[in-house]
């Protein structure tokens, strides 16, 4: 009775939203560093408006707060500011804070591609265009997944085993890329599935500098997803349906500050964790509930993940002919960067990503054991990573990065 109540006063408060918001009570905010934020309505978003369900009662699931977290409790130290390492902020939170509850923070079209496959921004108004049923998305360089390069860590399962969740902290950096239809990401993923067989399922959250889909420089905040890798799904941030935004306090594709070499060290939290209540894969980022992706949206990967990865991604477009990419990863740094004559990589000069977990069957999270972590270089003369195990901050941690183009790695 008390849960029936409670389903009841939520879908009054969603019809109240609907009545009370209108284009006219869109917010706008234009940012210090040129971001245009429109606050919209929660039922505006694009994965609401093009779900193949009524958009209205999907927001009943979406003002949820998942009740079946893990049973470790979760918390966040903040570093004042006399402190080295810095948990980063994005440019919205800093100046506004969040929208008004009820809303999401949109990103609008910064001349990217968005633009093209399905997300215009009109007057502020965020509408999804109807395409194909072939993936609108497909000539996106994102996921043609031949030109892309990877210096990760990961932890693969066999049999029936699976993973519920992954999470780490990912340290940023504003690594450069060179050219508009390139980008450099850190990432945490969870998957399913193989890419050969067109089965692959994948779940991305992280930090990437895309100059093509934002058209700007800076890191920035990133979701994607695919069921089939990429061959007919897929989609990245909210440019059509796929993740759920529930939270107004966090932009996808907002900007954050970055780590200085030899400075201070900012850094994010990023877990993507399934949870049965909703019968979802909800992803937090900084201890805050973002919002989810529905199991509906997949296949293989519905009963639990059989891999969990951290790392970097890039894109080698090979524009000067055969010569690689100087698109860096991480901080442009390779994972071994030391200085001092110290044993360990140089924590303020190679890019890391820290205390490594994932979600076992028993709903726990636990550190990653570092002797079944697998390291994967595409090119390991271009970019690198490196498995170490920390103490009770670091935890299970790898160091990862390149500077790409040098002259041991030419193609």
């Amino acid at each position: 009775m008390e849960h029936y109540l409670v389903v009841c006063l939520i879908l009054v408060w969603s019809f109240c939203l609907q009545r009370s918001y209108s284009a006219e009570s869109t917010l706008h905010y234009k940012l210090s560093n040129g971001e245009e934020i429109s606050c919209v309505p929660i039922y505006e978003q694009p994965s609401l408006k093009s779900l193949d369900h009524d958009p209205y009662l999907m927001i009943k699931e979406a003002t949820f707060i998942p009740s079946d977290q893990s049973t470790e409790e979760q918390t966040q130290e903040i570093p004042d500011a006399t402190q080295i390492k810095v948990a980063a902020k994005q440019v919205f939170q800093t100046e506004v804070g969040s929208c008004p509850e009820g809303m999401i923070p949109i990103l609008r079209n910064q001349g990217s591609r968005i633009s093209q496959h399905g997300v215009d921004s009109i007057n502020g108004k965020v509408e999804h265009k109807v395409t194909s049923t072939k993936n609108p998305l497909i000539s996106d360089p994102y996921f043609d997944l031949r030109d892309h390069e990877y210096a990760t860590t990961s932890l693969s399962t066999s049999g029936t085993a699976r993973y519920f969740g992954g999470r780490g902290e990912v340290n940023l950096w504003n690594p450069i890329v060179e050219f508009r239809d390139e980008f450099s990401s850190a990432r945490v993923a969870v998957s399913a599935g193989s890419y050969d067989q067109w089965n692959l399922n994948l779940l991305v959250a992280g930090m990437k500098v895309d100059m093509g889909r934002f058209g700007d420089n800076y890191t920035r905040l990133f979701v994607a997803w695919t069921r089939d890798a990429y061959h007919t799904t897929g989609c990245v941030n909210l440019e059509c349906a796929g993740f759920v935004q529930t939270n107004s306090g966090v932009v996808i594709g907002g900007a954050y500050g970055t780590s200085v070499p030899g400075g201070s060290q900012y850094f994010q939290y990023f877990s993507i964790e399934w949870h049965q209540s909703s019968d979802a894969w909800w992803l937090q980022v900084g201890q805050r509930d973002v919002g989810y992706w529905p199991n509906s949206l997949l296949t293989v990967l519905r009963t639990g993940a059989t891999k969990v990865e951290w790392g970097g991604e890039i894109i080698n477009g090979k524009h000067s002919g055969t010569r690689h990419t100087q698109t860096r990863m991480g901080s442009g740094e390779f994972a071994d960067a030391r200085s001092g004559g110290v044993a360990k990589p140089n924590w303020q000069r190679a890019a890391w990503i820290s205390a490594l977990q994932t979600v076992d069957q028993y709903n726990q999270w636990v550190d990653a054991p570092l002797a079944s972590l697998s390291i994967y270089n595409t090119k390991v003369k271009c970019y690198n990573a490196q498995k170490f195990q920390g103490d009770a901050e670091w935890r299970t941690h790898m160091y990862y990065g390149g500077p790409g183009y040098n002259r041991d790695c030419l193609t």
